[in-house]
C-alpha cells in the first residue's frame, strides 16, 4: 500500500485545503481518498488501498486519526490494548494507532514499531498529534501560520495549500549548490526544507499542535506547537557480554522477522540486488520466507546495464557473477536497468527544490520497471552501512585511546603497509576531521590552495549570490569512537534526505519502500553491540558477515559474505556516460527559452552552460556540482 495524508487546522476552508493538496497528486496513478472535516479541522488520506482503511474516527470521544502507517508486531500490540482475537484481523492499522493514541496519549509513539507518519485530532483537548517513525521512513512536512497549521506527506502538496508562501529559502539553496549530496539542506537543521515556510518533522519526534480559542470549530485562533523526541538511538542499550554465535543467532532472528515483517500484504513484492551483504542478504530472506508462504519470489532490480552489450573484463565480469549466482541459487528473475542520456536528462529537468528529485537516478528506471511488473512495495538494503553492517570507524582510535594498543598493532600487521602510515591514518582522524582528505590529497588546511577554496571554484553557485548569502559552513566530527562515529552518521541527515527522496518519487508510481535494516529492533540490537563485533582483525561488518555465513544454514554464499570490495564500475561508469550524454540535451533546452529562468539569480548561469559538454565532463568530473545546479534551476 501507498498512501500518503494531509490535513489543516484553522482558517475559513480547512476542507478546500485538503482537496487542494491532493490535487497535486491527481497524475499520481489510481489512488482512493477519504476524507473527514469537522469545522475548521480537515484530515484525508490517499492510499492505493481500499478507500478508508488509513482514516478512522472515534465517535464517542470526538477523536480522528489520519495515518500513513505500516506497523510491526501487531500481535504484540493487540495484546498490550487487550484487542479480542476475533476482532483483530479486520483491524487496519490506523485503528490499532487510533487505539494506541487512546490508550497512551502522547507516549504511543514509543510502543509503535514499524513504519508510519500519523495525526490525531482530539477535539477534547482541541490539539492536533503529530508522530513519525524512528527512521522516518514515512514524510511528514507541515507548515505554521499565525491561524492555520498544514500539513502532509511531500513537500508539494503543502506549498499547494492555500496561504502556504512558495518562497524558497536562501540560506538553504546556497547549502544546496555546494553540498556533494543531492539535498544541501544537510548538517543544518534537520526540520529545513528548500522552501521557507515548510518544515519537517524530524524522524523520532512527535509535534503537539494546540488552538489557541475555546471553539474548536471556530475559524480563527492561535496556533502553537511543542516539538519533543519519543526515540533517542543514542540510549539503545548495551548488550550482555555474549559469544560472538550468540551475537549471530540474535541477529538473524531479528533479521528474519524484520523482513518477514515487510512481506506482510497481498502486494508483488520486488528487492534491490547489487551483489553486495545488504542487498544480497534481504533478497535471500525474502525468496525463502514468500516461498514458506506458497507465495512467488521477489523480483530483483539491478542498477547494472543490461550484460551483454560490451565484453567484460575479470572485474567487470565478477559484479554480474555475484548477482546471477545469488538468483540461481534462490530461483529469482533479476532485471537490469541503467538510464538513458533522456532519462537523466528528464531527472535534472525537474524542480529540486522538491524531495523526490534528488533521488539516485539509476532508480527512476527501477521505479519504473517496477511498476510495469505490477510490482508495489520494494525491498531496500539502505540503512544497513549506518546500522548492522556499519564499517567500523573509530575502531581504531577507540582501541588506542582505550589503550588496547596491542590490538591495534595486531589489526596494522593483519592490514599490511606500513606501521607509520596507519599510525596516522588512526591519528588523522582525532587531530583534525578534514585531515585524512587533505593528507590523502595533499592539499593544505589553509591558503589559496586549500580543499575550500578549491571547492568555491567547482561548486557554481552565483558569486554576488554566494556574497550576499553565505554558505553554511561544512559540519565533520572527530571519529574518537566507533559508537560515537556510528551515530553521528545515522543522524546527520544523509540517510533522511535518502529515504524521503525515495518516499516521494516511488509515489509517482505507486512504489513503497520498505527497509528491512532499518527495523527498530535490529538497529537498537546493532547500536548496543560491542565494538569489536564490527571489527575483526582485517574485517569490517565483520558479524554480518559471520552470521550470514554460518555453516548449516548459510544465508549467503561465501563469495559474497568474504567480499571485500564494495566498488560497481559497470554502474558507475554506465551512469557516468549517460549523465555526460545528457548534458548537450539540457544546454540545447536551457538555451531555447525565451528568457532567463526565474532562479538563474542563484546560478553561475555563464559557467554551468559552459559544463554542460559531454567530454569536459568526462575530463572534469564535476557531477554534484552540475547535477545539484540544474536541479535548482527552473526550466
Amino acid at each position: 500500500m501507498t498512501s500518503i495524508i494531509c490535513g489543516c487546522l484553522g482558517g475559513a476552508a480547512a476542507g478546500e485545503a485538503v482537496a487542494a493538496m491532493f490535487a497535486v497528486h491527481a497524475g499520481d496513478g489510481r489512488a482512493d481518498e477519504a476524507h473527514w472535516t469537522d469545522g475548521a479541522v480537515a484530515l484525508g488520506v490517499r492510499s492505493t488501498s481500499v478507500p478508508d482503511s488509513s482514516l478512522r474516527m472515534h465517535q464517542e470521544s470526538g477523536v480522528a486519526v489520519a495515518a500513513a502507517a505500516r506497523l510491526d508486531d501487531r500481535e504484540g500490540l493487540c495484546d498490550l490494548l487487550n484487542i479480542r482475537h476475533a476482532e483483530r484481523p479486520g483491524l487496519a492499522d490506523a485503528d490499532l494507532v487510533l487505539r494506541a493514541y487512546m490508550r497512551w496519549g502522547r507516549l504511543c509513539p514509543e510502543r509503535l514499531l514499524g513504519d508510519f507518519a500519523f495525526a490525531v485530532w482530539d477535539s477534547r483537548r482541541r490539539t492536533l498529534f503529530c508522530a513519525r517513525d524512528p527512521i522516518g521512513v514515512r514524510p511528514f512536512y507541515y507548515a505554521r501560520m499565525p491561524t492555520v497549521f498544514v500539513f502532509g506527506g511531500t513537500v508539494d502538496a503543502v506549498v499547494a495549500a492555500p496561504g502556504v508562501p512558495d518562497a524558497l529559502d536562501e540560506v538553504g539553496v546556497a547549502a544546496f549548490l555546494t553540498r556533494s549530496a543531492m539535498l544541501g539542506t544537510r548538517g543544518i537543521n534537520r526540520t529545513r526544507t528548500l522552501f521557507k515556510a515548510v518544515r519537517k518533522l524530524p524522524p523520532g519526534h512527535a509535534l503537539t499542535v494546540k488552538v489557541g480559542t475555546e471553539d474548536a470549530s471556530a475559524v480563527l485562533g492561535r496556533i502553537r506547537t511543542k516539538l519533543e523526541r519519543h526515540w533517542r538511538p543514542e540510549q539503545a542499550p548495551l548488550a550482555r557480554p555474549a559469544a560472538d554465535e550468540d551475537y549471530a543467532e540474535q541477529f538473524l532472528e531479528l533479521y528474519e522477522r524484520a523482513v518477514r515483517d515487510r512481506l506482510h500484504g497481498p502486494d508483488p513484492v520486488g528487492v534491490h540486488l547489487s551483489g553486495g551483504l545488504d542487498s544480497s542478504s534481504i533478497a535471500a530472506l525474502a525468496a525463502r520466507a514468500l516461498r514458506r508462504e506458497g507465495r512467488p519470489p521477489p523480483l530483483a532490480f539491478s542498477w547494472l546495464p543490461v550484460p551483454g552489450r560490451t565484453p567484460p573484463d575479470e572485474r567487470h565480469a565478477s559484479e554480474y557473477d555475484l548477482i546471477h549466482d545469488l538468483c540461481a541459487r534462490e530461483g529469482l528473475q533479476v532485471h537490469h536497468r541503467s538510464p538513458s542520456p533522456e532519462d537523466v536528462a528528464a531527472v535534472l529537468q525537474r524542480d529540486g527544490a522538491y524531495p523526490g528529485v534528488q533521488i539516485h537516478l539509476n532508480e527512476e528506471a527501477v521505479q519504473r520497471c517496477a511498476a510495469a511488473q505490477g510490482v508495489r512495495v520494494l525491498l531496500s538494503g539502505w540503512g544497513g552501512d549506518e546500522g548492522i553492517s556499519f564499517n567500523g570507524r573509530g575502531y581504531n582510535a577507540y582501541l588506542l585511546l582505550s589503550g588496547r594498543w596491542r590490538t591495534l598493532h595486531a589489526i596494522c600487521r593483519a592490514q599490511g603497509g606500513s606501521p607509520l602510515r596507519f599510525l596516522a591514518d588512526v591519528l588523522a582522524p582525532l587531530l583534525h576531521p578534514r585531515l585524512p582528505f587533505h593528507l590523502l590529497r595533499r592539499r593544505p588546511l589553509w591558503g589559496p590552495r586549500s580543499h575550500r577554496a578549491l571547492e568555491r571554484r567547482r561548486w557554481l553557485i552565483n558569486p554576488a549570490f554566494a556574497r550576499r548569502v553565505r554558505p553554511p559552513p561544512h559540519r565533520f566530527f572527530r571519529q574518537v569512537s566507533l559508537r560515537r562515529t556510528q551515530l553521528r552518521i545515522m543522524q546527520d541527515g544523509r540517510l533522511d534526505d535518502r529515504i524521503e527522496g525515495w518516499a516521494a518519487s516511488g509515489l509517482r508510481h505507486g512504489v513503497e519502500y520498505r527497509y528491512p535494516l532499518l527495523d527498530r529492533r535490529v538497529l537498537e540490537f546493532a547500536l548496543g553491540l560491542p565494538p569489536d563485533q564490527y571489527r575483526r582483525g582485517p574485517w569490517g561488518r565483520w558479524l554480518m558477515r559471520y552470521a550470514l555465513s554460518l555453516p548449516g544454514g548459510a544465508v549467503l554464499p561465501d563469495g559474497i559474505c568474504w567480499n571485500r570490495s564494495k566498488d560497481d564500475p559497470i554502474r558507475y561508469e554506465s551512469l557516468m556516460d549517460s549523465f555526460a550524454e545528457s548534458l548537450p540535451i539540457v544546454r540545447r533546452r536551457i538555451e531555447a527559452l525565451a528568457g532567463m529562468p526565474s532562479r538563474a539569480r542563484y546560478v553561475d548561469l555563464p559557467r554551468l552552460l559552459a559544463r554542460l559538454d559531454a567530454d569536459r565532463f568526462r575530463s572534469k568530473r564535476h557531477f554534484a556540482a552540475i547535477s545539484n545546479a540544474l536541479m535548482l534551476l527552473d526550466f
